[in-house]
């Protein structure tokens, strides 16, 4: 069964390079630009991993967090960010939220740690 991935930025280049790079390895991929949409999405598709950016509009990364953790959507979470990681750490502490991940990304570095979430999960 092939894996599922769903990947919220707003930024449409960052959704297309990273769904691009996952359809590759062979994920099935899910994308959103809002935080309203992945909760949308999260509530219909339940994809097995969801890479998210932090700052989102419509509703931002601890709104979705929070959201996800209320219903029950506890599948790994990657999040990628422009702050630094000390500025939103304690906003997600959630068991499923794996790894916070600085931008600008290594993608090869990205591509292993959704390989490994996955293979873990």
């Amino acid at each position: 069964m092939t894996n599922r991935i769903l990947i919220v930025d707003d930024q449409p280049g960052i959704r297309m390079l990273l769904g691009e790079i996952m359809k590759g390895e062979g994920y099935e991929i899910f994308s959103a630009k809002t935080g309203k949409q992945a909760c949308e999405i999260m509530e219909t598709e339940h994809p097995d991993l969801t890479i998210m950016d932090y700052h989102l509009p419509v509703m931002d990364g601890k709104e979705v967090l929070s959201y996800f953790n209320e219903k029950g959507f506890h599948n790994p979470v990657l999040i990628i960010t422009g702050s630094s990681e000390e500025s939103i750490i304690e906003h997600t502490r959630y068991p499923f939220v794996r790894e916070i991940i600085s931008k600008p990304f290594d993608i090869h570095k990205m591509r292993e740690m959704v390989t490994n979430i996955l293979v873990r999960s």
